[in-house]
């Protein structure tokens, strides 16, 4: 063998030595990474939304809104509003003690009713509840001065309690007074607050009938009642007014929104 032979066969050897070990390393299985053995964490599911309930003081009240007047206010549900149309001067007689736009127009000059809540007659049972309602009406002629004076002045009952009350930052004055219809006797809580360049007026009315031991009422608790029509009017609220009033002829109930 030459040596030229010799140094070929040795190359041949070589790369026969380098591809065996190229091969046994490709042959080697990948090595992968430790499974944990602790709990397996997953991903948390998303829960749907519930839709929000309302408020259950929410969906016990209605909305009285005149976006004419700029006012608006709650009442319960199951109370009666009715408009100032409903009411007129030949409609049976109404135990409500509620005044008619006539009757307020005679006591009143200039004064409009817009709305009148209603008391169910059968709201308190087993008692002489005869009726009870609140009127909201307004009255442009009169001035911040005179709105809450003429309060005083038209009831003309010395004897009768009166008093202020803030609604929304306006300043009401009110005034009590009795007054008697037949066998029933109305215990009467009428407010006045100017705001707007208008006067705005609540009148309050409970109705009592007399007590028959026989049937077995009982009279009914005045001040509570009170307290649930007055809580109509500590919900008053004064919004923006659709037109202005100096410039609109007073046209009673305007656009009203009832919800």
């Amino acid at each position: 063998m030459t040596r030229w032979h010799a140094i070929l066969f040795l190359g041949l050897i070589a790369s026969g030595v380098g591809l065996a070990g190229c091969s046994s390393k490709a042959a080697l299985p990948a090595r992968r990474a430790p499974e944990p053995t602790g709990p397996r964490l997953t991903a948390p599911t998303k829960q749907p939304e519930r839709a929000a309930k309302p408020a259950a003081r929410e969906s016990t009240l209605s909305i009285y809104s005149n976006p004419e007047y700029g006012v608006s206010f709650r009442y319960p549900r199951n109370f009666a509003l009715e408009e100032a149309g409903d009411l007129n001067e030949n409609a049976p007689e109404d135990v409500s003690g509620a005044h008619t736009p006539e009757q307020l127009a005679q006591e009143e000059p200039g004064a409009l009713l817009l709305a009148t809540v209603v008391v169910p007659d059968d709201t308190y049972p087993n008692t002489t509840f005869a009726g009870g309602s609140l009127q909201l009406a307004v009255n442009r002629y009169l001035t911040a001065g005179s709105c809450r004076r003429e309060l005083i002045s038209r009831l003309g009952d010395s004897n009768g309690r009166t008093g202020t009350a803030t609604v929304q930052g306006v300043e009401f004055t009110w005034a009590d007074t009795d007054e008697g219809d037949g066998s029933t006797e109305f215990f009467e809580r009428d407010y006045a607050g100017f705001a707007n360049g208008t006067c705005y007026e609540f009148f309050l009315r409970i109705g009592v009938g007399t007590t028959d031991d026989a049937d077995g009422t009982r009279p009914p608790d005045e001040k509570k009642i009170l307290a649930h029509l007055e809580k109509i009017v500590s919900s008053l609220q004064f919004e923006s007014k659709s037109v202005s009033l100096l410039d609109a002829t007073p046209s009673g109930q305007g656009s009203v929104r009832k919800r």
